[in-house]
């Protein structure tokens, strides 16, 4: 398991020939532009199969994002099918970038929609996709509940981020320097390979992980109170329905029971891996029948784009799986419960 975060840089043609073999060891991810704008070859990223090439060959993993000019949802379907036909036959394992910054495109509900349409082809072809924005327009127009299940990747130049809503990656400047190239730099802050290339994952690794999120939760969230106010109604939501009693105080003074909300976290934690790593537990009776879910193909439409846009280079400020058919609420309060009876933790 990578120890995170990890570091990384993210790279395009105006980076010039890169040498990433000796970069090895400095960094642990590369992030490579494809291209920009819709399915037209003349819009590909010079340097883009080079710099697959080099990654492969130096042994560092890498992530792909394509720089929008999308203004319809046309475009931004021939967008998603440009950046797919550069991934046939690659494994990008920290992701597919949706690079959302440039001043030409729309606001409101056009640009919302334009990245769903992406994102959500980007995932039909069974690809890890997300959203790269710089912190302005991830607080305004990239802000709408609609895109929450779409992970970011946050450009603030700046030795801290200020962004509140879950994010993966920031990109925390523009002017790092390694072998004395210049490059953006970014952390990443989820452990991509695992998370992409699930295979990888072993049954000690979920239990460290689901240890590691619980341990650092318990330390950082003491009461309602103090959980980011983007997440506090889905707290108070799950405590209504698990029915858990907090320790002392009343509303949002409520004291977390970690304790008791321990059992039932882990109980539905497992459920969710019983379905998306089927196997991980060879005694689950789940796990013997998780079933495969269809590849679904994208239709991409043409569209015409000036042939002479050319995109600057990315950060110039810097899941969505199938929801496994879940219990009924009381079955499931029923199963927690009994499992919270014959596991009473202190």
């Amino acid at each position: 398991m990578a120890s995170l975060p990890t570091r990384g840089i993210d790279i395009s043609e105006f980076n010039g020939d890169v040498n990433l073999a000796a970069l090895k060891g400095q960094i642990d991810f590369v992030i490579i532009r494809c291209g920009y704008g819709g399915n037209y070859t003349n819009q590909d990223d010079t340097e883009y199969e080079t710099n697959v090439r080099k990654c492969v060959a130096a042994g560092i993993p890498y992530g792909v994002y394509l720089y929008s000019y999308a203004v319809t949802t046309d475009m931004a379907r021939s967008e998603a099918a440009h950046a797919l036909r550069l991934l046939r036959g690659k494994k990008p394992l920290y992701g597919v970038w949706y690079d959302v910054e440039d001043n030409t495109l729309p606001s409101g509900e056009a640009i919302v929609e334009n990245c769903i349409t992406f994102c959500e082809e980007i995932e039909r072809a069974g690809y890890y996709c997300g959203i790269y924005s710089f912190l302005n327009w991830m607080e305004t127009r990239l802000s709408s509940p609609r895109l929450d299940r779409f992970d970011k990747w946050v450009a603030q130049w700046s030795s801290h981020l200020d962004y509140d809503k879950p994010f993966g990656m920031w990109q925390y400047t523009s002017s790092g320097v390694l072998n004395g190239q210049r490059f953006d730099m970014d952390y990443a802050f989820k452990d991509y390979p695992a998370i992409i290339g699930g295979e990888d994952l072993t049954k000690e690794e979920v239990r460290a992980l689901a240890q590691q999120v619980y341990d650092e939760n318990e330390r950082k969230y003491h009461t309602i109170d103090s959980v980011p106010q983007w997440a506090r109604e889905a707290v108070r939501d799950v405590y209504r329905v698990l029915d858990l009693g907090g320790v002392g105080g009343a509303q949002a003074e409520v004291v977390l029971n970690a304790s008791q909300t321990y059992v039932r976290a882990v109980y539905l934690v497992s459920k969710l891996l019983d379905h998306y790593l089927p196997g991980w537990n060879s005694s689950s009776p789940e796990a013997a029948e998780a079933g495969q879910t269809e590849e679904r193909t994208a239709q991409p439409k043409a569209q015409e784009e000036p042939e002479e846009k050319r995109a600057p280079e990315a950060g110039t400020e810097p899941e969505q799986e199938a929801e496994p058919e879940a219990e009924t609420e009381t079955e499931i309060e029923a199963e927690v419960e009994a499992e919270a009876e014959a596991k009473e933790l202190e």
